[in-house]
Parts: C-alpha cells; structure tokens; sequence
C-alpha cells in the first residue's frame, strides 16, 4: 500500500509538470521553451501546449474592440497557464503561468521561496499591484517579466510583452 501511494504521488508530480526534464525554461528576451513573444503564432503555441481548456477575448474597458485572446491550459489543481494573441499582430504577446514545470535561467520556478527566488536571480522582492510583490526579471518601457509573489512563495511566473493584451499591465 506504501509503495502504491509513492507511486501514485510520482504520477502526479510528474503529470502536474513539477521538475525535472519536463522543465521549460523562460527567458528574460521572451522565449519560454520554444515559444517566443512577438513572434509565435497560434498554432505554434497550441502545437507545444494542446488544446486549451478554454479560450477567452481579451477586452479593454470603455474600448469597443477586443485586443485578443488568451488560451487557457490546467497545470494541476488549480493551476493554469495563459497564453496571449494579439489580435493586430497574430503572435504571442502575453504568457502567465502558476506551473512549476517553468523555470527561470537562474533555477526560480514556482512554489519557491520569493527570499530563494530573489537570491537566485540577484534581485530584490519590490512592491507590487496585483500581488503584494515581484521579482522583477526585466522591466522595461514595454516589457515586464516578473515573478509574482504571494504569502511569501512565488505564486506565478509573468510576461507581459511590448503588444500586451492587458488593458492594466501589472495594475
């Protein structure tokens, strides 16, 4: 019985894509795996993700045009990765992910400590909107890569590219 809850317990881990080779490295430049902001398409995001469990427009307030659309994909309990499109480019603009299947150059991924996370990536935990605070990985006039913290751990691993989808960026 012992040996069949270990089993079980690997079976998860591994489906939740929680380390090891199944690791998808995200960069700084916009690449996440073999995708890469502003320049992945649709179908190249839904041929390394599958098919998403739910697709949503992407809508600014007081605007009568959608901006977007995101692809929903489960990672576990409760957990999801979004993928952006914009609509005026066709391409990639936007990914969030509560995966622990993603992890920084420097080894961060979620479910870390942020003081683990912060250290690793030589950065320090700043006040945020949205969440109580980031690592901030790139920030730039149009960019921003961020692990979001929350309760102490990194809740999420962010980026929001120069064409975002998202009327409010980070807030």
């Amino acid at each position: 019985m012992k040996r069949l809850a270990v089993l079980v317990f690997a079976a998860a881990a591994t489906a939740c894509g929680s380390s090891g080779a199944s690791s998808v490295t995200v960069h700084p430049d916009g690449r996440i795996g073999p995708l890469e902001i502003d320049r992945s398409t649709e179908a190249q995001i839904r041929d390394f993700a599958g098919k998403p469990f739910k697709v949503l427009t992407d809508d600014w307030p007081g605007k009568k045009r959608n901006y977007g659309h995101s692809l929903y994909y489960r990672c576990g309990r409760g957990c999801v990765t979004t993928y952006s499109i914009n609509n005026s480019t066709g391409k990639l603009s936007d990914y969030w992910t509560q995966s622990p299947r993603f992890v920084t150059e420097h080894g961060s991924r979620v479910g870390m400590s942020a003081k683990r996370a912060a250290a690793l990536e030589r950065k320090k935990l700043r006040p945020g909107c949205g969440f109580p605070n980031y690592v901030y990985l790139r920030t730039d006039k149009d960019v921003d890569f961020v692990l979001a913290v929350w309760k102490g751990k990194i809740d999420s691993i962010g980026y929001l590219g120069r064409h975002t989808v998202y009327y409010d960026g980070l807030c």
